[in-house]
């Protein structure tokens, strides 16, 4: 795993320990500042393809390096509550979990876990259903691992 780092953050190591175990060779992962503009905490993105690089193996993170910590994160769970709205419809809503993080090197690790689970997917041919709650719930879990979460 390469990692091309453009920021002030220490994010190597971290990276690297949290992967252990997992095929990671020929994956690389750019981590830069989100544009000022932007009005996002963080951001990621797994390519499956991109330009230069047909075999996919590409993460990509934006972090704000105005962001404020500690800072609240919502993860998808695969618990679903059923509540009826005001017009008497079923309505089913997905429960979230909330990790606060005290610092951008570990909420850049939560994104960064959550788009290795896309590639890992990738890598298995998986496709399937719930991928945004599967891979909440691999960055968490790992997180948990690395008893950074509880």
């Amino acid at each position: 795993m390469e990692i091309c780092n453009k920021t002030h953050y220490d994010l190597k190591r971290l990276f690297a320990e949290a992967v252990d175990g997992f095929d990671h060779s020929g994956l690389t992962v750019e981590v830069k500042y989100c544009p000022s503009c932007s009005g996002r905490f963080v951001s990621g993105t797994y390519y499956r393809e991109a330009p230069g690089r047909p075999d996919g193996k590409l993460i990509r993170l934006r972090i704000n390096k105005d962001n404020g910590y500690p800072l609240r994160v919502a993860f998808k769970t695969s618990d679903y509550i059923t509540r009826i709205d005001k017009k008497g419809r079923e309505v089913i809503y997905q429960k979230l979990r909330y990790e606060t993080f005290h610092t951008a090197e570990r909420l850049a690790l939560a994104i960064f876990l959550h788009e290795f689970s896309h590639y890992l997917d990738h890598l298995e041919g998986r496709n399937g259903r719930y991928k945004q709650t599967k891979a909440d719930k691999f960055a968490v879990e790992r997180m948990r691992a690395m008893k950074i979460v509880k």
